[in-house]
């Protein structure tokens, strides 16, 4: 489980870094086309859009693998440790259910959408809906990693 969950999160962290450099590219060109060259890249502005949904996506995952996600410690830390393992336990059940969820929607989108085509570009709208089983995937891998951790030895956060 362990080496799923770090090959999937040095995937994420490279799609993060090409999304992000591809961005920058295509956020410079379409300034230069629509200042200097007076000639907007008509595509450019949607394409920028769904690459920011797709890094949006990508990066919730890996703060769910990074425990970077949000969360409010005051309660946790008073309560006695057992407790706090099985609100831990209980939390990324629910994340990792959540995920599972995003997964089977996210497949009954990405068929909806095969075959509308999107505007100015040559994809259908599965394109961008296929970020959802692909985050849910990665989001219910990494919290099924903490889960297992939590209730086996290997405490990641909550330590008895």
């Amino acid at each position: 489980m362990e080496r799923v969950d770090a090959l999937v999160g040095r995937l994420e962290r490279w799609m993060l870094i090409l999304l992000l450099s591809a961005m920058v590219v295509l956020g410079l060109l379409q300034i230069i086309s629509r200042f200097v060259i007076k000639a907007p890249i008509t595509w450019s502005e949607a394409l920028l859009m769904y690459m920011f949904v797709w890094f949006s996506f990508i990066g919730a995952s890996l703060a769910v693998k990074e425990l970077a996600h949000f969360e409010v410690e005051i309660f946790m830390i008073r309560l006695p440790r057992p407790l706090q393992k099985t609100i831990a336990v209980a939390v990324y059940g629910l994340i990792f259910a959540f995920a599972v969820f995003m997964v089977w929607k996210g497949v009954f989108l990405v068929k909806l959408n095969q075959r509308q085509l999107m505007a100015m570009m040559p994809f259908t709208m599965s394109v961008p809906y296929a970020i959802l089983p692909l985050s849910g995937a990665c989001i219910a891998i990494h919290s099924l990693k903490h889960i297992v951790g939590l209730v086996g030895r290997h405490s990641s956060k909550w330590r008895d």
